[in-house]
């Protein structure tokens, strides 16, 4: 295994100078990456780190087979017909085995790496009903706690979203991921995001937590031209300030996270039990180290997206209209009839126009040979495929 996996003993003897400047040298390292190249780079360590992939390799190239793409993409009669027979729907992933799976299937069509966010967590498979085949898979999880567009959009304040809860009535979509080819040749990601607000997921939400989804929202990794722009389910809000500290490989920061908790440990107790625990750790760290935090902000600013499912729902979210009174969108009452209604001319015209422009890209993305592969010839393999 490269040696750049192999994480440090965090019991060995700490050497304060020494890890400090292994910090340093790693975070210049991210720093000097572009957006893609950091997103690919944390694919790499993922599919590799510990070996733990690398042992159930075999198992995981089956995966392949249950993913869905066109028969013959290049037969334009054959491939508009499957995209019109496709039957979408959403099902929850089942604790326990389901959720392994669900997320091994993540690791391996998603371009981003997999952080499990603390707090609520809610994992979906959208599949095909007619093929049985996997088309995308959705995770929702907690709302982030503050975001300055969204929040103005909402005419929300810190009474609303904690002394009233408000926050517990939306959620935002940290995983919404389609599946190769359809993705990028037929827009299927769009289809995925849409169904982010389907009646499903809503029931599912309500049932295991006991609030009403009033709305859902997402960010986009390459700012504000994103799949979300156009969808008649999400309404552009901005951008974020992109003020995100670079996160250190973890054979850098588990030791520190060691050290910090060793030596201040009421530091490290408050850090981990606010949002954003990681970073807050780093911000700690770097007080610790001299270092200046905004030396590493990364200043990629995310595209935010909100679905709001009610017509007042803002007034709902502000405390100023009651559960009762609440007036749904139609299309969302609608549903998945009418985000297929939607969806479908769209994903045909674009594949109609993809093929006349002699563009379409036929490969599934399935990251299983990234198993055991160097970062280098990841790089070389893949860095055109971050963000398709």
């Amino acid at each position: 295994m490269n040696e750049q996996l192999n994480l440090f003993n965090t019991e060995e003897e700490f050497n304060f100078e020494e890890m400090k400047q292994k910090l340093i040298d790693n975070l210049d390292m991210l720093k000097e990456m572009t957006v893609q190249e950091q997103t690919l780079y944390k694919k790499w360590q993922e599919m590799n780190k510990g070996g733990k992939m690398s042992k159930i390799k075999k198992k995981l190239l089956s995966y392949q087979k249950n993913l869905w793409k066109p028969t013959d993409i290049y037969n334009i009669e054959q491939t508009i017909q499957e995209i019109e027979n496709l039957e979408p729907y959403v099902e929850i992933a089942t604790q326990g085995k389901g959720v392994t799976e669900w997320v091994n299937y993540r690791k391996l069509i998603h371009t981003m790496e997999w952080v499990a966010n603390p707090g609520r967590n809610m994992k979906f498979w959208v599949r095909d009903r007619k093929t049985q085949k996997v088309l995308g898979l959705i995770c929702l999880g907690s709302d982030v706690t503050s975001i300055k567009v969204r929040d103005a959009y909402i005419g929300w304040d810190k009474t609303n979203k904690f002394d009233q809860h408000k926050l517990n009535n939306t959620a935002i979509a940290t995983t919404i991921c389609s599946t190769q080819p359809g993705g990028y040749n037929m827009l299927m990601g769009k289809l995925v995001a849409a169904l982010t607000t389907c009646k499903t997921i809503r029931d599912a939400w309500e049932e295991k937590y006991g609030d009403k989804l009033i709305a859902v929202g997402t960010t986009s990794l390459y700012g504000i031209n994103s799949m979300y722009n156009g969808m008649p389910h999400f309404k552009t809000m901005g951008e974020t300030t992109g003020q995100v500290r670079l996160k250190p490989d973890d054979k850098v920061y588990l030791p520190w996270n060691t050290w910090l908790k060793n030596n201040h440990p009421e530091e490290h107790n408050k850090a981990i039990n606010a949002t954003g625990p990681k970073q807050n750790i780093l911000n700690k760290v770097f007080k610790h180290c001299g270092i200046k935090a905004s030396t590493y902000d990364h200043g990629f600013k995310r595209g935010v997206y909100l679905a709001m499912m009610y017509d007042n729902g803002n007034e709902f979210l502000r405390g100023e209209v009651e559960e009762s009174n609440l007036k749904m969108k139609q299309k969302f009452i609608d549903d998945v009839e009418y985000t297929c209604r939607w969806w479908k001319p769209k994903a045909i015209r674009r594949y109609k126009n993809l093929t006349t422009q002699q563009r379409i890209k036929k490969e599934q993305l399935f990251y299983w040979d990234v198993i055991d592969m160097s970062w280098q010839s990841t790089k070389e393999n893949y860095i055109g495929e971050v963000g398709r």
